[in-house]
């Protein structure tokens, strides 16, 4: 509460995943209700500044109407530096408009195992191609560094993280283990793994959020090696490390006065305790009284926290000023939107491309079908087609927020055109639908977020009602080309559907965000697609941890992507892309 803030002069305060200020889930209920808490900051006994942070992960996305940007995965299958540049921006202010002024991103991992929950959250699975997008994501949030614009008050400061190793953890497991020495993992960091945050401090990021996972038995959040010889000292990390939430209390001391020594101790500045934050403040006098924590340890993180503070101009922010309210005036705007829709145009990645008739493959012969039908639970949803971390932190299926479904993109493109096109969810259609040029059926991974994403390798394949209507379609329609288009945050098995002889195309939308039209300009528009394959995608997810070894279990590499006019078994590469081997 306010009251809070000026009573225990708190310095920080976030919104968890799916939180919402009591009166709404406006923008406007969000301005009010920030501005009380930086108000009550400033009328505390010393003034100082409040700092506000959301997981503003691909848009200001808790927000009900903003512009909702693809995840990170279609973001990375674009791989386009300036469109990374321009959607930070478009961020920026969108998160700036309700008085916040941090977003706990960019996710700087590169996973290298999809069964992992958080796949979606990376850009690639080569942290050389995260350093160079995840960098160019950075200078949009902030403004580009040695400039006036950088942590103007159209920016918002950036927050690189996982530090790190999370998505290399054995199993792919949210949170967990990366099996690994000292030795063999500082030889990870020396061989690539350290690209992303080098890059990421180069463009001025002033903030670093600590990783859940361990490195040989040890969480990342008591590691001192890591936080502060690797980070602050080897790097020269001169702003502040904030935990993840609660994460501390993961770490191995006997009670939470000893979870909060080791998190000190190791180089932790900021604490996220949403739920403890008054005993973690008592912890922190207590041990600096018993000589368990020197001073000198909290002078150094609040000097680190005052001088992101001062960096970012917050001791001369006007709350709530003018520039906040016109920024709020273009919170999902037309161009706003418009962006978000070419993000999705580039995401688009052609997997299957078969010939279909008059020697044309069936995504040439599309441009030209008159009479279409659509099918897929994915098709006519929007929360699914976001994904998790929207409105929600898990997410969730319907009409969750404003944008354009997939299909709403499809049936305009038509209508344009003069075209027919109907909509099934479950694939069942009416006798008149049953002759028709294309069946374009989308499908795809409910919604999730971090843990609850996890999968066994066997559970990494269509939900069965998605399964059944493919089925209902081949069997309603037995003549009929079938596109699928799924929307997924990572590599599923999708074996059998590339073997179909039924199934002619195969385009991955990834999580497209809110602007399902994207969809739709390149199906059938005059857009080609240019997106191309993030992550090594095996023919069968039992084959996940052989996919670096035997080129035989691979389906799709990296930089896999057709055109147009391309047929299946031809791919274009991502010129030089600079590939450090991981392992």
């Amino acid at each position: 509460t306010p009251e809070d803030v000026k009573k225990y002069g708190i310095g920080s305060v976030l919104s968890g995943g799916g939180s919402a200020p009591a009166s709404g889930n406006t923008m406007a209920d969000w301005e009010n209700r920030i501005n009380e808490l930086k108000q009550a900051a400033i009328e505390s006994r010393l003034g100082i500044p409040l700092l506000y942070g959301v997981d503003a992960v691909h848009g200001n996305n808790n927000i009900y109407g903003t512009t909702v940007f693809p995840h990170n995965i279609g973001l990375g299958a674009a791989h386009d530096e300036q469109l990374m540049t321009q959607i930070g921006e478009v961020v920026a202010e969108e998160v700036r408009a309700a008085g916040v002024q941090w977003t706990f991103a960019p996710t700087l991992g590169n996973a290298q195992n999809e069964r992992w929950g958080r796949t979606y959250e990376c850009f690639n699975e080569d942290a050389g191609e995260v350093a160079v997008l995840g960098a160019a994501y950075i200078r949009g949030l902030q403004g580009e560094k040695g400039t006036e614009k950088y942590l103007d008050e159209d920016h918002v400061l950036a927050c690189a993280k996982h530090f790190i190793g999370e998505g290399y953890t054995t199993g792919g497991t949210n949170q967990g283990n990366v099996d690994m020495t000292e030795e063999e993992f500082d030889a990870l960091l020396d061989s690539g793994l350290l690209d992303p945050y080098t890059a990421a401090l180069d463009e001025g990021v002033l903030t670093v959020m600590i990783s859940y996972n361990s490195v040989d038995g040890v969480k990342c959040h008591e590691n001192k090696h890591l936080i502060q010889e690797v980070l602050k000292d080897q790097l020269g990390f001169q702003g502040f490390v904030v935990s993840d939430y609660n994460a501390i209390q993961q770490t191995s001391g006997k009670n939470y006065k000893e979870q909060v020594r080791l998190s000190l101790d190791a180089g932790v500045d900021l604490f996220m305790e949403p739920y403890t934050w008054q005993d973690s403040m008592q912890a922190i006098i207590d041990l600096v009284e018993s000589g368990e924590i020197s001073m000198d340890r909290v002078d150094d993180a609040v000097s680190r926290i005052l001088r992101v503070k001062f960096e970012a101009g917050m001791f001369e922010e006007e709350i709530g000023g003018t520039h906040e309210k016109e920024l709020g005036e273009q919170v999902g705007s037309e161009d706003h939107r418009a962006l978000a829709r070419q993000a999705v145009r580039e995401s688009l990645v052609l997997l299957k491309n078969d010939i279909v008739k008059d020697n044309q493959t069936i995504m040439q012969a599309l441009q030209n079908m008159d009479n279409l039908i659509v099918a897929g639970s994915a098709g006519d949803d929007i929360g699914k087609q976001c994904g998790g971390w929207t409105i929600t932190w898990q997410g969730a299926t319907g009409n969750t927020t404003k944008g354009t479904t997939i299909f709403s993109g499809l049936k305009a493109a038509m209508d344009k055109k003069g075209g027919t096109v109907n909509y099934s969810a479950n694939g069942v259609f009416t006798d008149s639908d049953k002759k028709v040029d294309a069946a374009i059926v989308v499908v795809g991974e409910n919604p999730y977020a971090e843990s609850s994403g996890d999968r066994s390798a066997g559970q990494l394949k269509l939900p069965a009602s998605d399964i059944s209507t493919i089925k209902q379609i081949e069997n309603s329609h037995p003549d009929t080309p079938i596109i699928l288009v799924l929307t997924t945050g990572r590599p599923i098995a999708i074996a059998d559907y590339v073997n179909d002889q039924h199934i002619k195309g195969i385009v991955n939308a990834w999580l497209p965000g809110s602007e399902g039209e994207g969809v739709a300009d390149v199906l059938l528009g005059d857009k080609d697609f240019v997106g191309t394959n993030p992550i090594t995608w095996t023919w069968y997810p039992q084959d996940i941890t052989s996919k670096y070894t035997d080129t035989s279990k691979v389906l799709y590499p990296v930089g896999y992507g057709l055109k147009k006019v391309e047929k299946t078994g031809n791919f274009t590469t991502i010129d030089d892309p600079n590939v450090v081997d991981l392992g």
